[in-house]
């Protein structure tokens, strides 16, 4: 097993199960997806919970309320794109394989049915829900071998795929970089979702000046550039906009995400999602 491969694992583990920083992932945790009744607004009460609809309609602040049990049904769905393929200090892929071992052990410690899916143009592979934590392992594995070259993510064809997969209500966690931006406008509002955005400080700041060749990780051909002020400033603005444009699909969708450079503590970076 790669050595990098081994530190992840052992990393994300000790983390997971360790009694004084194990829960800090309990996000995923009772937040039940089972709508048992709408009672009107207490303070302390959960604002994502309020049910708009029934708000209007009825002009008090309506909640959902739901019942607490002891499995969720989650979905880890690594979007595996050429452009993982990318990292000054880290691989980006390596960083979205370190986010689905933090997950999955913590879904395993949980008791949760959790499952994954590896998506590009179509499904890559599928994982069912963790029964043993060596299957944590191979999933993980897998992950950070993939050989994602070539690879576009098509969300028209991922959201088919969930909307086919699953009719009711559960926990989705994406994992990707997000450089192409995607249309989340036919997944079903049941399901309660996250997006994991994995980035490098080198695709947000040029910092470097001059003749560059680039290589098209999706095509494998290579283009020259000359990299200048005007040329950063241009390409600042793109990306901005880009993002801009992505947070709000997030917004509109009601997804909750979080942003982790390479460089990032990743288990920092996903309490801060799941608190």
């Amino acid at each position: 097993m790669d050595k990098e491969l081994k530190q992840i694992l052992l990393k994300a583990k000790k983390a997971v199960f360790s009694n004084l920083t194990g829960e800090n992932l309990s996000r995923l945790k009772g937040d039940g997806i089972d709508l048992r009744d709408i009672k009107p607004y207490e303070w302390g009460d959960d604002i994502r919970r309020i049910n708009w609809k029934a708000t209007a309609k009825t002009g008090n602040i309506l909640v959902n309320s739901y019942d607490e049990y002891k499995q969720l049904d989650i979905s880890l769905i690594y979007l595996a794109s050429a452009t993982l393929n990318f990292g000054s200090k880290r691989l980006k892929q390596d960083v979205a394989s370190e986010v689905l071992a933090y997950l999955l052990f913590s879904s395993y410690k949980n008791k949760d049915r959790c499952e994954t899916l590896f998506f590009a143009e179509d499904i890559l592979k599928s994982y069912p829900p963790v029964k043993n934590i060596n299957q944590v392992d191979e999933i993980v594995e897998s992950a950070f071998e993939l050989d994602t070259f070539y690879k576009t993510i098509n969300y028209d064809n991922l959201i088919q795929e969930i909307n086919k997969r699953y009719k009711k209500g559960r926990i989705i966690v994406f994992v990707g970089d997000f450089l192409t931006l995607p249309d989340f406008s036919k997944l079903n509002p049941k399901h309660q979702t996250y997006a994991v955005v994995i980035r490098d400080r080198l695709e947000e700041s040029l910092e470097f000046d001059g003749e560059m060749s680039f290589k098209d990780p999706t095509t494998f051909k290579s283009e020259e550039f000359f990299i200048n002020h005007d040329t950063k400033n241009r390409y600042k603005k793109l990306l901005i906009d880009h993002d801009k444009a992505l947070k709000e699909e997030f917004l509109k969708k009601e997804i909750d995400f979080q942003k982790i450079k390479t460089e990032d503590d990743v288990y920092l970076r996903l309490t801060e999602l799941f608190k």
